[in-house]
């Protein structure tokens, strides 16, 4: 079986990383494409996909290629049994006998069908039943988000067209990034990093400013200092800030208020960010260690999460590593207004409602501004526990599994796809 991975950047490792791994020791004949046609600077030059991580099992072959100009002539010249990637092929990449097997990260789901339920694919591996039932969902929110970039019309989805697709061709197979997270050495993370054995660590992924949509709000209000933010709301008459700058509930207060909880708890605040969302200095001078993404594979989070208590976010899909690694998390709740997302966005995907992502208690606590920077320094690490239970529900609901098998899921849906591809 000889099975190639579309690299297009090089983070695509952190998902990929376990089944290369996995097809590796099934002795499959693996090789990993990576895109050289992406951008080597600007806001996505740190993701360029240089060169392949280090595996357990062997090496993969490694072919590089300029975009997808090139991508349909190494299918031909390479003639792989089968491709797995993020998204669907074009018609000329699907050209052959090669299967395509398109795979899910979460709302990413919207690359491997369209609006009308059409797929390109020869399969697709989803994370849950519940991922399954809202892509039509992840499709609106793509075409909106299209259709304000390029001022067209947002194009209608066909739900039952889509759930049609997705019963024929989709495999529940969870989310294969987290097999690694079962191998990962604690000690040997924290020996790396400097942190005493027996020392708590809270995990904290700060606010991605670049990457929010830049609202007054971000810019002028949590964002900024209190004499800034006083200055802003009266030279542009936005009264309705008036007491979020009173109450100064701005990011250096969070900031405050997470390094005075780890005081208090004794533990080392441990604050993982992307350079894509570099890390303010008033930030980097409060924690204890700051680290941007080492490696993908294994994924620098996971390696974090192994030695965490507890883990802040905001609004971040680290919600779901967390829950897989058994570390309970608080999601950080700016009002959805002021963050600046639309209502489609919010609905479900970004909601802190009962039983959504961002709220399962338990597993997941919302917390607003208000409760964050007004007592949480106060409060024990104990005052959010992880409830077995409750896990488990969220697991089932938004991961898949836990059994660190899904790669092997991957695998074995592939090659059920290329032995079916051989009997026609």
């Amino acid at each position: 079986m000889k099975v190639a991975f579309l690299i297009e950047r090089r983070n695509y490792y952190r998902l990929f990383g376990p089944i290369v791994d996995r097809a590796l020791e099934r002795g499959w004949a693996v090789e990993c494409w990576h895109d050289w046609g992406q951008p080597r600077t600007g806001p996505k030059g740190s993701e360029f996909p240089d060169s392949a991580p280090a595996f357990r099992h062997g090496r993969p072959r490694v072919r590089t290629y300029r975009g997808p100009g090139e991508l349909a002539p190494l299918l031909a010249s390479a003639s792989p049994d089968a491709i797995v990637a993020l998204r669907r092929p074009s018609a000329a990449e699907k050209a052959g006998m090669v299967r395509w097997f398109g795979l899910q990260y979460t709302l990413d789901v919207a690359e491997l069908v369209d609006a009308s339920g059409r797929t390109s694919c020869d399969g697709i591996g989803l994370h849950s039943e519940y991922w399954a039932q809202r892509t039509p969902d992840c499709l609106r929110i793509r075409a909106y988000n299209r259709s304000r970039a390029v001022g067209t019309p947002t194009e209608a989805v066909d739900d039952a067209a889509v759930a049609d697709t997705l019963r024929r061709m989709g495999r529940i197979v969870g989310i294969p990034e987290m097999d690694q997270y079962h191998w990962i050495d604690p000690l040997e993370v924290r020996r790396r990093l400097g942190i005493d054995r027996g020392r708590p660590v809270v995990l904290y992924c700060p606010f991605p400013f670049r990457t929010n949509p830049r609202t007054f709000w971000v810019r002028h209000v949590y964002g900024a200092s209190a004499l800034h933010g006083r200055l802003a709301v009266r030279l542009t008459g936005r009264p309705e800030y008036r007491a979020h700058v009173a109450r100064r509930l701005n990011d250096r207060r969070v900031v405050d208020a997470v390094r005075a909880f780890c005081d208090r708890n004794g533990a080392a605040l441990v604050v993982k960010a992307r350079l894509k969302d570099p890390v303010p200095p008033y930030l980097a001078r409060r924690a204890d260690r700051v680290l941007y993404d080492e490696h993908y594979y294994p994924a620098t989070i996971l390696e974090l999460l192994k030695i965490s208590a507890l883990c802040l976010h905001f609004f971040s899909t680290v919600a779901y590593e967390a829950a897989y690694a058994g570390v309970p998390s608080i999601c950080i709740a700016p009002n959805a207004d002021d963050l600046g997302f639309p209502p489609l966005w919010r609905e479900w995907f970004l909601s802190v409602e009962p039983g959504a992502s961002f709220n399962l208690r338990g597993a997941v606590y919302p917390v607003g501004l208000d409760a964050l920077v007004g007592g949480f320094a106060e409060r024990q690490v104990a005052d959010f526990p992880l409830d077995p239970v409750a896990r488990a529900q969220y697991v089932e609901k938004f991961i898949g599994f836990d059994d660190g098998k899904s790669s092997d899921r991957v695998l074995d849906a592939v090659q059920t796809l290329v032995e079916r591809g051989s009997q026609r």
